[in-house]
């Protein structure tokens, strides 16, 4: 599942503290999640790819808001030149509650309930390197990172080009993130 690009000009997200309503629930942390990334495709001139996030803890937790940050890391583990910026979108977004024991898809399946995701879109990459995104390391609205790898189940033919096109070598590269949120219909 992918989303479609954030705005350049939508609000940066800030950590918040949970809603009244997830009182009773426990902020996710880094040991009790396990994520994939579904990979890049193809969407105009940049790149768009999506993470999955479930609860391997024993209790259910809540995620609220976009990643403080999301590093594309290469094929030996070096960060990609790229600058972040998270958005608040889905506008209007709420918290997202995780339940133990909803599994990652597989290439091609929907996301399971109780399981979160957040869109991406990489764009502007004018450099002559051809970087080979192989993980992110995500950092939680709340603290903490996770290291996403790629899903090794994506076929060659389902792959995006490894890089975005490069629209305007006066400007850098960017990455944008937008906000955790349930599957669609959840």
């Amino acid at each position: 599942m992918l989303a479609g690009a954030a705005c350049s000009n939508a609000s940066s997200v800030v950590a918040s503290d949970p809603p009244a309503q997830t009182s009773s629930l426990a902020v996710c942390h880094p040991a009790e999640l396990r994520a994939i990334f579904r990979g890049f495709q193809a969407a105009g001139g940049s790149l768009a790819g999506a993470v999955v996030v479930t609860d391997v803890g024993s209790g259910p937790c809540w995620l609220d808001g976009a990643p403080r940050s999301v590093s594309l890391l290469d094929d030996v583990g070096g960060a990609v030149a790229v600058k972040e910026h998270g958005v608040d979108l889905p506008l209007n977004g709420g918290t997202v509650k995780l339940t133990p024991g909803a599994p990652l898809p597989a290439f091609g399946s929907p996301l399971a309930a109780g399981s979160a995701w957040f869109s991406l879109t990489w764009s502007n990459w004018c450099s002559d390197a051809t970087p080979a995104v192989r993980a992110l390391l995500v950092v939680l609205p709340n603290g903490g990172s996770i290291a996403v790898p790629l899903d090794t189940g994506i076929p060659s033919w389902a792959a995006g080009p490894p890089t975005p096109g490069c629209s305007s070598s006066h400007s850098g590269s960017t990455l944008t993130f937008g906000r955790f949120q349930p599957p669609a219909g959840h």
